[in-house]
């Protein structure tokens, strides 16, 4: 159970009015109700628990690349390039700049055949071939993975690298300092601050949209009933969600699955 002190309540939703939570971003404190909910579909109820708040993510950072005109790269390289977030971002990058820039996708072996199975990278590797993109590219790196050896080898590897971007890390238990790397500092993405600027830019009504309609057409290529991306697998209780989540963490799970838990 959770206990929330609402505030600002309208028939759209309400604030998460907590004391220790009002120095956080509003977008971390808002509750929409599913009715008025612009997003909200019924007959996906489990793709949006598992896609919409990464998709956003996904979305937000597309649009801070091309609102920066992808900082003169032509080759864009997104790390840990199966999990959501990351193929999320790819879909957006490639719906907005077919055959202006070339998305990368960066995996492990294991992965390979997932990433290029989606359509939505103009290239994959594995992160051992990083060697076959010329030195002299113009890249921007979008590091999903926190693997600091991975981030080192693209700094010290690419001497046109144009922005180094920072989302998460799926390699936790591989970060480490990045001081002293060569070319951009790394700059952690604050999905927040690009919310504020487009809805200064657009006003709200328009950011919800552009947004909104890009999330659509991706639900619907993720679960394209002939060529899903997603098949989401429920769990019920806690034996089997204590299984889930182990497999998960241990590096067995299928990218292509989205684990749904019911206690």
């Amino acid at each position: 159970d959770a206990v929330l002190t609402p505030a600002k309540v309208s028939a759209a939703g309400f604030v998460e009015g907590a004391a220790n939570r009002v120095p956080l971003a509003a977008i971390y404190n808002q509750y929409n109700r599913c009715e008025v909910d612009p997003f909200f579909d019924s007959a996906s109820r489990d793709v949006q628990s598992l896609l919409r708040p990464l998709y956003i993510t996904s979305w937000l950072i597309d649009d801070f690349f091309s609102d920066n005109a992808d900082f003169g790269a032509t080759h864009l390289l997104l790390s840990s390039a199966s999990s959501k977030t990351a193929y999320g971002t790819a879909f957006a990058m490639h719906q907005r700049s077919v055959g202006k820039t070339t998305v990368v996708g960066l995996t492990s072996e294991k992965n390979r055949a997932f990433c290029e199975s989606l359509g939505c990278y103009n290239q994959v590797l594995s992160y051992e071939e990083l060697g076959q993109i010329d030195a002299a590219t113009a890249c921007a790196y979008v590091d999903f993975a926190g693997n600091l050896a991975l981030r080192q080898a693209i700094h010290q590897r690419f001497a046109n690298l144009r922005y180094s971007c920072s989302i998460g890390a799926t390699h936790v238990t591989e970060l480490g300092s990045s001081k002293g790397l060569p070319g951009p500092k790394p700059t952690l993405f604050f999905a927040p601050a690009q919310i504020k600027k487009r809805v200064g830019d657009w006003g709200g009504a328009e950011f919800t949209s552009r947004i909104v309609a890009s999330w659509q057409t991706f639900v619907a290529q993720v679960t394209n009933p002939v060529s899903p991306w997603l098949s989401v697998q429920r769990h019920e209780g806690h034996e089997a969600a204590l299984q889930a989540y182990t497999d998960v963490v241990r590096g067995e799970g299928d990218p292509r699955v989205g684990h749904v838990i019911v206690l």
